[in-house]
């Protein structure tokens, strides 16, 4: 009877470090949320240039031809 009492309150101890620290962690993240929700301004969003479209290929003869010519490169 000794050993099953010795395992709950072990178990009790170990779920309420648990619940602490689950505590903890939603108490931070609901911290810097209001953080950086107040100094939103010091933080601009970065903005990615729009990706240049590549020029279509003419003659795809050329592009098999670069294709071929990397492979022989490759292979030396």
């Amino acid at each position: 009877m000794e050993n099953i009492m010795d395992g709950v309150f072990l178990m009790v101890i170990g779920m309420t470090t648990v619940f602490i620290f689950l505590v903890l962690l939603i108490g931070a993240m609901n911290g810097s949320t209001a953080f950086f929700r107040k100094f939103a301004h010091l933080f601009p969003e970065e903005t990615k240039a729009a990706p240049k479209k590549a020029a279509p290929a003419t003659d795809p003869s050329a592009e098999i031809a670069v294709v071929m010519a990397a492979i022989r490169a490759k292979r030396g």
